[in-house]
């Protein structure tokens, strides 16, 4: 389907052209008939597949094809997290020019007063993180009676930064003959589907993705590594040999993400490190700086993880393992935007073993592994290294002589004790805890 083939407000489809948006995504193709309906819309899609043009261009349509009811807010977009906010609101901008229509966006950590003085002015389509926008609703600086749009996106990131009651509150005081549109890349938390079944009036659902899975576009691997240092090895010999024009690093705290931006930056890379500790002012100027390619290799935490929507990321790379399956799907979502090609690779060390086989356990395949000749790992083993034998001990030249006594005189070999099964079961996973047993994807090498 091509927008062009959608009978959308003549400006809005310029301002589409101008941006060279022709050809819809599938979310799109799904998504933008039923908002464009007025239907309520429930939908789980991939990360980048073009959900916030899949929203924004029927709300937009919408507020320029009808006229307003009364003087108040008509569209509210809530985002979990500011940079995905200032997302919405960049692409927001070029689809409204030159139109009536008036944008503003209300994050925390910004100037409180001016965002007040914005909202007196009741803005057409309002971009905010929803606490923020509380705080303006307890003060009476908002207006959503009149509301015509209700827009949630990324509900499941939501949840995690404990939003959701927030968002009902925004909900529960606006128009409740609203449109709303619900986003959220994973419907499988019990309190996402009860956030959306509060919000949501006979929605159609939409589901594009096994919310599982990473899209086939996207190569995934695993480096199997012994500490921290040898994963810095490592990931100097990647970026030196791997060709990738942007990258995005990915650690779990600040901490870490500063010291290995250092770290390379000895190393002759211009890297940045972006984290939630940052003032908001710089986190914006990393991000623009990082999209506009003043640098292309950024060391970040989890705050990166969701929202940055940024093209061109060829490689993501998992220095620490994501604490959870739903934060490695974000981050591999990173690449591959829009269906082109990404690669993600993962350093794992052995007490990252479990989150890996979970990643593994939820994709149904073991993913597949990078040797690096020179740095491999000297203290594990993998179960998935089939050349890896067992190691076997010689017994010494004087063990060897040496008889035991009581085959000297003659006697027979003592009998061996039985073992119940439940001794051998409890001393294979004795054994399986300290060394693998093969099928976890690696264990510890014998010393």
């Amino acid at each position: 389907m091509k927008f062009s083939d959608l009978e959308l407000n003549p400006r809005l489809l310029q301002n589409l052209a101008k941006q060279r948006f022709e050809q819809a995504t599938k979310a799109q193709q799904e998504g933008m008939p039923v908002a464009l309906s007025g239907n309520d819309l429930l939908m789980s899609a991939d990360t980048g597949s073009g959900k916030t043009l899949a929203f924004m261009v029927p709300a937009i349509h919408q507020l320029l094809s009808t006229k307003p009811v009364g003087y108040s807010t008509r569209c509210l977009v809530l985002a979990p997290t500011r940079e995905l906010a200032h997302q919405v609101l960049s692409l927001t901008n070029k689809l409204v020019k030159g139109t009536r229509l008036q944008v503003a966006l209300i994050l925390g950590g910004e100037d409180y007063k001016f965002q007040a003085a914005l909202l007196r002015k009741t803005p057409d389509i309002i971009i905010a993180t929803p606490g923020r926008f509380m705080e303006h609703q307890r003060k009476g600086h908002t207006d959503t009676e009149n509301l015509e749009v209700l827009i949630v996106d990324e509900a499941d990131r939501m949840l995690e930064l404990g939003f959701c009651e927030d968002v009902e509150k925004i909900a529960a005081v606006a128009n409740q003959h609203r449109q709303t549109l619900f986003y959220s890349a994973t419907l499988r938390n019990a309190k996402v589907l009860s956030m959306a079944n509060s919000l949501l009036n006979k929605p159609v659902e939409i589901t594009l993705n096994d919310a599982s899975q990473v899209q086939t576009n996207i190569q995934q691997q695993v480096v199997v590594c012994d500490d921290i240092e040898h994963k810095k090895r490592v990931l100097v010999w990647l970026l030196a040999n791997q060709s990738a024009n942007k990258r995005l690093v990915f650690v779990n705290s600040r901490k870490l993400s500063e010291e290995l931006a250092q770290f390379l930056q000895t190393h002759s890379h211009q890297a940045i490190a972006l984290h939630g500790e940052l003032p908001q002012e710089e986190r914006n100027e990393i991000t623009r700086k990082y999209r506009q390619h003043h640098f292309n290799l950024l060391i970040a935490t989890e705050v990166a993880a969701r929202g940055l929507d940024i093209d061109g990321i060829e490689q993501v790379i998992n220095f620490d393992m994501a604490r959870n399956l739903d934060d490695y799907l974000h981050r591999v979502g990173r690449t591959g935007r829009a269906g082109k090609e990404g690669t993600a690779i993962n350093l794992v060390n052995i007490s990252e073993r479990r989150l890996l086989t979970s990643v593994e356990q939820a994709q149904g395949a073991h993913l597949p592994r990078l040797t690096i000749k020179g740095l491999q790992a000297k203290l594990h083993r993998d179960g998935e290294d089939a050349n890896i034998k067992k190691p076997t001990t010689k017994p010494s030249k004087q063990a060897q002589s040496k008889k035991p006594a009581d085959q000297s005189k003659g006697n027979k070999k003592p009998a061996k004790t039985a073992t119940s099964p439940q001794q051998a079961a409890a001393a294979k996973a004795k054994a399986a805890n300290l060394w693998g047993d093969g099928s976890a994807p690696f264990g510890m090498k014998k010393k």
